[in-house]
């Protein structure tokens, strides 16, 4: 009796365990994930686990300025944010240069294309606590960039 009660117990008692095989651990972006589907992608990255420094571009059709200006995300880009969209930026080149290899081969973002009227968001973890102290501001962020005119959504991301 006791075989027989193990004999259907045990596939009872591991059926719960099987659902977590089918459980996607994709890594989503909530940011890219607003936008409509990305007709194409290319991703660069550098680095490990922890301290890594991408590059991506994610190329539309055609999205329509409304999905930025209703985008609980992006904002539209005014003549003082060009100023702290190109300092990140020239942070982002200065470790593009530094971890070097195909993430360096690759870079190909043309700080001239920073214009009013794209969108754009930052996403960052200055002034927040790490160990004794506070994140400063280029230690770890993410930045959204969207030229509106090629239909190109820039990606950087830094935390080294």
């Amino acid at each position: 009796m006791k075989k027989l009660l193990t004999l259907f117990l045990a596939p009872i008692l591991m059926l719960p365990l099987c659902s977590c095989l089918s459980v996607d651990y994709t890594y989503r972006d909530a940011v890219i994930d607003s936008l409509p589907k990305y007709t194409s992608e290319v991703f660069y990255t550098s680095g490990g686990f922890q301290d890594y420094t991408d590059y991506a571009k994610y190329t539309y059709d055609s999205i329509p300025i409304e999905n930025f200006e209703t985008s609980e995300y992006f904002s539209a880009v005014t003549e003082k944010d060009v100023e702290e969209i190109l300092l990140y930026l020239e942070n982002f080149e200065s470790w593009v240069e530094t971890v070097g290899g195909e993430l360096k081969d690759n870079y190909d973002f043309d700080k001239t294309v920073v214009r009013v009227g794209d969108f754009f968001y930052i996403e960052t973890k200055y002034g927040q606590p790490i160990g004794d102290g506070t994140y400063d501001k280029f230690d770890n962020y993410d930045i959204y960039y969207f030229d509106i005119d090629a239909q190109i959504l820039y990606y950087l991301h830094n935390n080294i």
